[in-house]
């Protein structure tokens, strides 16, 4: 049987929480990355039966999608992983628009050509972005209650991304800090975090004004 493979920059971008869904379920696949400088994923693009050929894509069998999204929904109703119930399953939904929408803010941000001038006024904005979580999580394991999901994979990343802009960022939230503390120590991820395949830093393209290139942040 052909490994499954899932193809990207050798970065974290947009895929990073569909590394972290598959090895948590332990599935064995191949981590195809492509070096951004040498933009050696050209001579792929056209030759793989893609649909609408893009990064990332994931391919299974006769299985061969693109879109982000796509793939981590998709792997999420393969393993259950998107809710057990309507109640979760609506927590779920809710929960991966609105990161979205978190991490959408701060790309912009990053990319943006007036990025010295709105960084300050950003920043200011966080603690509040952050308190809409800590009260959405309270006192639950996990965004849609006892049971892991593929949001919460988006959300452990994009609080990380967070973090790694403005160290502060979870400052006064303790139910997100202890959230993040206990993604980071799932016993199924401890083999990737401690592996040369998990890269904390770069986070984006080169072009990005922060996490795209350069040292990474001393907090890292």
């Amino acid at each position: 049987m052909v490994k499954p493979i899932l193809g990207y920059w050798d970065f974290r971008g947009y895929v990073e929480p569909i590394r972290f869904l598959l090895h948590y379920k332990k599935v064995d696949f191949e981590d195809k990355r492509y070096n951004v400088h040498i933009d050696d994923w050209l001579e792929d693009k056209f030759n793989l039966g893609l649909d609408f050929p893009n990064l990332p894509y994931y391919i299974e069998d006769d299985l061969r999608i693109t879109q982000s999204k796509t793939i981590i929904q998709y792997l999420a109703r393969k393993y259950g992983m998107d809710g057990k119930n309507e109640s979760q399953k609506v927590r779920v939904s809710l929960a991966d628009l609105e990161l979205i929408d978190l991490r959408t803010a701060l790309c912009r941000l990053l990319y943006s050509d007036h990025y010295e001038a709105l960084k300050e006024n950003f920043i200011k904005k966080i603690p509040d972005m952050m308190k809409q979580w800590e009260t959405f999580l309270g006192d639950q394991k996990y965004l849609a209650g006892d049971n892991i999901t593929y949001v919460d994979f988006m959300a452990y990343d994009c609080f990380d991304m967070y973090k790694l802009f403005q160290k502060n960022a979870l400052d006064g939230c303790p139910n997100l800090q202890a959230y993040q503390k206990r993604m980071r120590n799932l016993p199924e991820l401890q083999g990737y975090f401690n592996s040369p395949q998990c890269k904390l830093w770069p986070i984006f393209k080169p072009k990005a004004h922060f996490g795209g290139s350069g040292d990474p942040p001393k907090h890292l």
